[in-house]
């Protein structure tokens, strides 16, 4: 058996015009994800640590509902959340605990007819508020046990 000899030209090739287009193709398809969901996202975060410093005040249960709001409101707009969350904020108080629940849904073009639909549940009970920021009571059965 004989070995075949390569010659050092050949040995080695770089990425050809038609790699090099594949891979900046993919690099921008997945920059233009980021720029276009992650400022949702970066919002839902802020609505979560502002629900989360509601959480940490001993007097959120003897607070107004205008008062709570008021106070997610000034939390908002220190961190430029605008739009949908500041919204979507909705109060119910209960016999032992009051819940503030902030549910919303964003749609976001991403390519021509192409949306992306995101939905950002968090909740905050007062009687367990370790407990922050899942969503732990289900809205819609409140309203469907309230139209009975």
């Amino acid at each position: 058996m004989t070995l075949q000899q390569h010659s050092p030209l050949a040995a080695q090739r770089g990425m050809s015009y038609w790699g090099w287009l594949f891979v900046i193709a993919v690099f921008g398809f997945g920059l233009t994800i980021v720029s276009k969901l992650g400022p949702a996202y970066i919002d839902a975060h802020f609505v979560e640590e502002g629900l989360h410093s509601l959480s940490q005040n001993s007097g959120v249960r003897e607070m107004s509902n205008t008062e709570i709001k008021r106070e997610l409101d000034r939390y908002f707009t220190i961190n430029n959340v605008r739009g949908e969350p500041t919204q979507s904020v909705k109060i119910i108080r209960g016999a032992d605990s009051t819940l503030v629940s902030i549910n919303y849904e964003l749609r976001q073009p991403l390519f021509h007819n192409l949306d992306v639909v995101m939905k950002f549940d968090k909740q905050l009970n007062t009687a367990k508020p370790e407990l922050c920021c899942e969503p732990l009571v289900d809205l819609e059965q409140f309203r469907k046990r309230d139209d009975y």
